[in-house]
């Protein structure tokens, strides 16, 4: 073989011979604040994907990840939006580079290193569905909403609605008060759904007048929850008046009580809100009157039962929750501390089991792309 040969092959090496695959550990310090994240990749075909995050349930994907000779970028979102790209250096089980931002404070050094194999994520499951469509309600029926059990009702705790009525084709719920964060409670009517399905609804959340809401987090949408025995745990989307005075859609993941969130702009009217069961894999999709579907966010929940609670709810009562702990807030109404400027009007809640997709059956979440998971689920 001729040193020139030589030499091409050693100088193709490190493009061909570097396999990201695994479980990586990261910190990302900044300000002098050094966060931890991890993350998971796939590299196989000359394919690489992955996804990022704080917690197992609650990743990102990865956005254009690409190794190079050695040189390693992808871009991420922080919850919040927050948008940054990773540039640096592959040595091993180990790279580490800069992860820079728009917003200057949040630019810093960011190290990684691999921490085992890929994980093996629970791949999609194959098999019949029930009819889910008779739990629908589209509310043109006053009597509608004795099919739905309410959260006060189930679990023994104070009623947080003010009032709940259909009329011209809508559900109206005002709330006295109630918080979904964390341990907290708020209103909630829901049904209870076994195994995989996709609950869609459509909704405006406005003050009591019609006009923007006067308290921040002030929201409303989806919960998937299991029923409570000592702690909490569920999923919800949910949109409106957000930490500021700016609209957002907020997703949620809540494990044991500590919840991880992430929320992004949005617009005040009408908008349609999904979170759909593949497994342990839970999709939420959002758009606006005349909008794309987005999809918002994977969520991984391995620990959730097969029988979930899956409806509508309401939080309106941030300030005052967050000034108690979860226990005495839970317990009580507050009347006349409590502040809720909310109206959510529903203009329908329906449910689906997801579509059948042969191929899918055992396929690892990771590998199918946003793509194919929005013709999917559209």
């Amino acid at each position: 073989m001729s040193k020139v040969s030589c030499v091409l092959i050693l100088l193709l090496l490190p493009s061909f011979g570097q396999d990201l695959s695994g479980r990586w550990s990261a910190t990302h310090t900044a300000g002098g604040v050094k966060r931890a994240m991890l993350l998971e990749f796939r590299h196989a075909n000359g394919d690489l994907s992955g996804v990022a995050g704080i917690r197992d349930d609650f990743l990102w994907p990865l956005r254009n990840p690409k190794l190079a000779e050695g040189k390693l970028s992808f871009e991420l979102s922080l919850p919040g939006g927050a948008s940054g790209k990773f540039e640096g250096v592959l040595s091993g089980d180990q790279a580490s580079g800069q992860l820079s931002f728009e917003i200057s404070a949040l630019s810093g050094a960011f190290e990684m290193k691999r921490t085992g194999p890929p994980t093996r994520f629970p791949g999609i499951a194959k098999g019949s569905q029930p009819d889910l469509t008779s739990l629908s309600d589209e509310f043109t029926d006053a009597n509608a909403l004795k099919q739905w059990k309410r959260f006060s009702e189930a679990e023994g705790r104070p009623n947080r609605i003010a009032q709940a009525d259909v009329r011209d084709g809508h559900l109206s719920i005002i709330p006295s008060s109630g918080a979904w964060w964390a341990g907290y409670h708020g209103a909630y009517l829901f049904k209870e759904i076994e195994g995989d399905f996709v609950l869609t609804t459509r909704l405006k959340v406005t003050g009591k007048g019609g006009g923007e809401p006067s308290g921040i987090w002030t929201i409303s949408g989806l919960l998937v929850r299991a029923p409570a025995e000592r702690q909490e745990n569920w999923v919800y989307l949910m949109t409106g008046r957000g930490p500021a005075e700016a609209r957002v859609v907020d997703s949620k993941s809540t494990v044991n009580g500590i919840n991880l969130w992430d929320i992004t702009p949005a617009q005040a009217g009408w908008y349609e809100l999904r979170i759909a069961r593949l497994g342990p894999l839970f999709l939420e999709m959002c758009r606006p009157d005349g909008g794309d579907w987005t999809l918002r966010k994977r969520i991984v929940r391995t620990d959730l039962p097969a029988r979930l609670q899956a409806g509508i709810n309401v939080t309106s009562d941030f300030k005052l929750s967050s000034s108690m702990p979860a226990a005495k807030y839970n317990a009580e109404l507050f009347p006349g501390r409590s502040n809720s400027d909310s109206l959510t009007l529903f203009d329908y809640v329906r449910f689906q089991p997801p579509p059948q997709i042969e191929s899918w059956a055992g396929r690892d979440w990771l590998a199918i792309s946003d793509q194919e998971l929005l013709l999917l689920l559209k």
